[in-house]
């Protein structure tokens, strides 16, 4: 069994005019075997190297890999290797035909919250999006969730930038509300809440809210806030799609999926550049009482969209914003939330004292 990547770039340097198909797609899948599903510098470099060989080479590849999958038992390593081979190597060729096999495997990652050893996924992902094709949603927020992990993959991570759709991942109540809705809004909510995803720092840049702002422009400021407030009250509630826990770690069933937690992050703090009003605040102070309820196996569910409630608060200039961080400040427990809050019940009882001077 060959099992490094130099012996396999020996193989490859066969190609020629008189090579074999049948006889490569032979010796590929020996090789596969074993290397695979653990060794991932082997599988990234031979992938990028079948990917650099001609068209019509790979053409000829494809077709004999795709002999090898049909002749292949249904549960032999040689079946799913040959799968993820063709999948890497048909980049840019007509339909290889097996578009439902390669969903069947990724369908796998739906229940799950994250996943390692992603470079197959990423293969099967990757030929769908080349031949034009969403992944389910339920897989793409999989991958999406991957991707924020402080260890994804680079490939994977490189995969999750080119998922455009659902906007939002499946799962939560009030992301599938939003989604549900979307369709029957102006075009303009489209982008304003895949702008909202991109919140992923501890406030807005000035380019960021110079975008957020015009995105609410072209919106409406009363749309936005008649719209997205509903969604807001379904934060927090069981997810509709529950995710496979192993009981080693935490149940992230109970955790706001991250990747909504950006968009969170950002609706916050887009609803603070928005007039003042009412709803607004008394919204705002409930995402962050729930994003610091304590939940099984993780404590406070979200800190970080939490914060964003707070800042989001400390910007909007109406007495019921004050009232509300007041009403936080009472009974807040978590030390680093409770510190932004007292902070910016000071900042504005010094504003507002400078202004009587």
């Amino acid at each position: 069994m060959m099992a490094d990547f130099e012996e396999f770039e020996t193989m490859i340097g066969r190609v020629s005019s008189a090579w074999s198909p049948a006889e490569l797609a032979d010796d590929l899948l020996r090789w596969a075997t074993g290397v695979l599903d653990i060794w991932i510098r082997p599988w990234r470099e031979a992938f990028d190297f079948l990917r650099k060989l001609p068209a019509d080479d790979r053409q000829r590849l494809t077709k004999a890999l795709a002999d090898r999958y049909h002749s292949a038992a249904g549960d032999s390593p040689d079946r799913l290797n040959a799968l993820t081979l063709l999948s890497v190597a048909s980049h840019g060729l007509p339909d290889d035909g097996l578009s439902s096999e390669r969903l069947s495997r990724l369908d796998a990652l739906s229940g799950q919250y994250s996943f390692v050893y992603g470079m197959r996924f990423v293969s099967f992902a990757e030929a769908e999006l080349a031949a034009g094709r969403q992944l389910p949603p339920a897989v793409a927020a999989a991958f999406r969730r991957t991707a924020l992990d402080s260890f994804g993959d680079t490939d994977v991570r490189a995969v999750a930038k080119q998922l455009t759709e659902p906007v939002l991942n499946v799962g939560e109540e009030w992301a599938e509300r939003a989604l549900v809705e979307l369709p029957g809004l102006a075009a303009s909510w489209r982008p304003l809440l895949t702008h909202a995803t991109t919140a992923t720092a501890a406030q807005p840049s000035a380019r960021w809210e110079k975008a957020g702002r015009r995105l609410l422009d072209e919106t409406g400021a009363d749309a936005v806030r008649v719209t997205v407030l509903p969604w807001l009250t379904l934060v927090g509630r069981p997810r509709t799609l529950l995710l496979e826990i192993d009981g080693s770690g935490p149940d992230y069933n109970y955790a706001y999926d991250p990747f909504n937690a950006n968009a969170l992050r950002g609706i916050a703090w887009l609803l603070s550049f928005l007039p003042p009003h009412p709803d607004i605040s008394t919204a705002l102070g409930a995402l962050v009482e729930t994003s610091l309820r304590n939940v099984p196996t993780l404590g406070p569910r979200n800190p970080k969209v939490a914060n964003a409630g707070v800042l989001a608060l400390s910007r909007i200039d109406h007495h019921t914003a004050v009232d509300e961080l007041t009403r936080l400040a009472a009974h807040v427990t978590h030390r680093g939330i409770l510190k932004l809050i007292n902070t910016a019940l000071e900042t504005r009882t010094k504003a507002v004292t400078r202004g009587r001077v």
